[in-house]
């Protein structure tokens, strides 16, 4: 089969969303189908056309950025022979650059299956709230021109703004995960074990929007019953358009005391060492552009339990395996009592590596994709 793939980002661009399309796509690859990956090229150094693991990236150039968000004027052109070749084309939503692909692939008579992932929240500016009114409506008519919808979650699906209105058509597809088979020891992270106990763990990019602030106020109050604990962020520490709060962040830990390490990106083999030697992963998310958060998933085969907020999809892998507690949304006190009660009480979250695997089996995940392809 040939497969056309839309996400805004690709590989070298590490998030959760574009993580979830580089792991199908390599997947599909495996199983002998043709990839085609078409993606923004975010940085002029990328080339315009690569194969990685087999899989062929077409990058489109940026001509201007509003926020996180890209225009992609030639997009049409650079993706049309691959979707002339294409029996199938999948999007990775949010994406404004999906609807004109959509239309086309439309017009050529291809089917369309659209994933979305997440809502878009932007950071206030004047006209902001335009601005999030026109996304979701480029989101919506793609999603109109889809012969088929996923969704990490129903429970993501029922309470989204964009995708409740299409929530009888949704399919629910957990994400594949991007665990190594082995650990690489992390050099930093090796040096805090042995002077820091108990290590709060948290896997994500520092974003305005995942809750950093309010772990650190959390560990603050906990200092008492742990006065050697600290905080230890694996994530890019340069994320896209969040200098701001990165400067406001660090101003937040020098006040807190709080020993925070920020360790960057790692590889999946670093990865799989951090999740082994944290005490519980913390997922602090505090709006919709975290949907599911495969992070805990990770975390949970890793044998590490999970704590995190309690929003639509996020809180999905705790409610199935019961390995970790919810917590109120950017609420600090919540989240020093339950990361108090899981540290005090570890071994009762713990859940076997093949318990956790039935849940979120990924041979399952790659054919009920291949399976909505085939229909």
């Amino acid at each position: 089969m040939n497969i056309l793939m839309q996400t805004t980002y690709y590989y070298p661009h590490v998030s959760g969303l574009t993580i979830y399309f580089q792991k199908l796509a390599e997947a599909y690859v495996k199983l002998g189908h043709e990839v085609t990956i078409v993606a923004a090229q975010d940085k002029k150094q990328l080339a315009k056309r690569e194969n990685i693991k087999g899989v062929e990236i077409i990058r489109s150039p940026v001509l201007f950025r509003i926020n996180k968000g890209v225009f992609l004027p030639l997009i049409v052109w650079d993706a049309f022979q691959a979707i002339r070749a294409a029996d199938v084309v999948h999007f990775n939503l949010p994406s404004i650059e999906a609807l004109p692909l959509a239309l086309c692939a439309r017009l050529l008579g291809k089917r369309i299956i659209s994933s979305y992932v997440c809502d878009i929240v932007l950071p206030k500016f004047f006209g902001y709230r335009l601005f999030n009114f026109l996304i979701d409506l480029i989101n919506s008519l793609t999603l109109l021109l889809s012969n088929k919808i996923t969704s990490l979650s129903q429970d993501f699906a029922n309470n989204s703004r964009v995708l409740k209105r299409f929530k009888q058509q949704v399919t629910e597809i957990y994400p594949l995960l991007n665990l190594a088979d082995k650990a690489e020891i992390v050099l930093q992270l090796k040096g805090l074990t042995s002077k820091h106990h108990p290590l709060i763990g948290m896997a994500t990019r520092v974003a305005g929007e995942k809750g950093i602030e309010y772990v650190v106020a959390a560990l603050k109050s906990l200092k008492k019953d742990f006065p050697k604990l600290a905080l230890v962020i694996a994530g890019d520490k340069i994320a896209l358009g969040e200098q701001k709060y990165l400067r406001k962040l660090t101003d937040i830990i020098k006040q807190s005391e709080v020993r925070v390490s920020m360790l960057g990106k790692l590889s999946a083999a670093e990865l799989l060492y951090f999740y082994k030697q944290i005490s519980v992963l913390v997922v602090a998310s505090i709006n919709s552009t975290e949907a599911f958060g495969m992070v805990q998933v990770e975390s949970m085969l890793s044998g590490t339990p999970v704590i995190a907020t309690n929003l639509p999809g996020v809180r999905v892998p705790i409610q199935k395996s019961k390995m970790g507690e919810i917590v109120n949304i950017a609420d600090r006190n919540d989240l020093a009592e339950k990361l108090l009660k899981v540290l005090r009480n570890r071994r009762k979250y713990l859940k076997s590596a093949s318990a956790i695997r039935r849940i979120f089996n990924e041979e399952k995940i790659i054919n009920k994709y291949l399976q909505l392809y085939q229909q």
